[in-house]
Order: C-alpha cells, then sequence, then structure tokens
C-alpha cells in the first residue's frame, strides 16, 4: 500500500494516536523514504492491548500478535524514543537502522541504504 492508503486504513482502525508508535516500513514510508509498505507494525501501550485482547490473538513466529490481517504488535514499547510525522508517533530513523543492520535481510539493504542518507543530511 502507498503512503495515502496506510493512513487511511490506520486512521479507520480508530486508534488513539497516542498509545502506539509505527515500526519500520510505515515509519519508513510515513518520512517518504519508502513507496510502499505491505503492512501494519505498531508498537502499542498497555492500554491499548486490553482495549484489544491481544493476549488472545494469535501470535506469529516472530511473537508478535496479529490482531487482523496484515497487523502486526507487539507491547515491548518500554521507553521507546519516537519521532512525529504528520501527527503521528514514528520509530527513529536510529532505531530502524539499528534493527535493519542487524537482520541484514537482502530486502532492508535499500532500507538502509535510504536511511543512512538522509541521517546525513
Amino acid at each position: 500500500m502507498n503512503r495515502q492508503e496506510f493512513i487511511e486504513k490506520l486512521e479507520a482502525f480508530g486508534f488513539p494516536k497516542s498509545e502506539y508508535v509505527i515500526l519500520s516500513g510505515g515509519s519508513l514510508l510515513l518520512r517518504g523514504l519508502r513507496e510502499e509498505t505491505a503492512d501494519f507494525d505498531l508498537c502499542v501501550s498497555e492500554k491499548l492491548a486490553e482495549a484489544l485482547s491481544l493476549a488472545d490473538c494469535p501470535v506469529d513466529d516472530k511473537g508478535c500478535y496479529v490482531p487482523f490481517d496484515d497487523v502486526q504488535m507487539t507491547t515491548e514499547r518500554g521507553d521507546r524514543p519516537f519521532d512525529v510525522i504528520d501527527g503521528f508517533r514514528c520509530d527513529t530513523l536510529e532505531s530502524i537502522l539499528a534493527l535493519k543492520r542487524r537482520l541484514m535481510r537482502p530486502k532492508d539493504i535499500p532500507d538502509i541504504e535510504a536511511i543512512e542518507a538522509r541521517l546525513k543530511k
């Protein structure tokens, strides 16, 4: 989905913006560092997790809750830093870069290059 589709679907969920942080691809999409993303990766507050009954949802192979199609959620928020992009809390570029460097999957290489270029500016 492109940026506009991502925002529309995210807003359709109706989650309070203060209760989640957009991770990885969605964060890059909102910053204009990606043209599209396939899903939603969100770090949600305990309050939102309880409201969604995440404890009753299936868990994927990464340990993330999957409450809806194309949505992965984690509650491992802690003191996760975030930036606000167009009113949405987004994972920092530094956090995303550290994760993608650690995973170093072929699909991560273009993201790593884009993030590094942005951080150099």
